[in-house]
């Protein structure tokens, strides 16, 4: 019974949780300013650096509101960009060979 309980608890808890999310909005701004997919990649290859500087300063890692989709495509590049490139420049310090 008391599985059932806590069980039961933890579901209104969630729909609690879901509730209130589905309040959250974002600013309306003009469609001309928000940043897209070049936007987006640059922002997903200094990502690493820009989570660093938030713990320090007011920075954002990621823009919101963006363009949606490319914005997020471009972030997505970005970061696989900045990971690719991090991984060839520590390969040789490893051991590591290219063939």
């Amino acid at each position: 019974m008391r599985k059932w309980r806590k069980g039961c608890n933890l579901a209104l808890l969630g729909i609690g949780v879901a509730a209130l999310c589905g309040c959250a909005h974002q600013p309306m701004i003009d469609a001309g300013d928000v940043p897209g997919l070049f936007s987006g990649m640059l922002h997903g290859f200094i990502a690493i650096f820009s989570l660093i500087a938030s713990l320090f300063a007011p920075v954002r890692v990621y823009a919101c509101p963006n363009s949606g989709f490319g914005y997020e495509l471009g972030f997505l590049l970005g970061f696989a960009l900045c990971l690719l490139a991090a991984l060839l420049a520590l390969l040789p310090r490893i051991g590591g060979r290219i063939s």
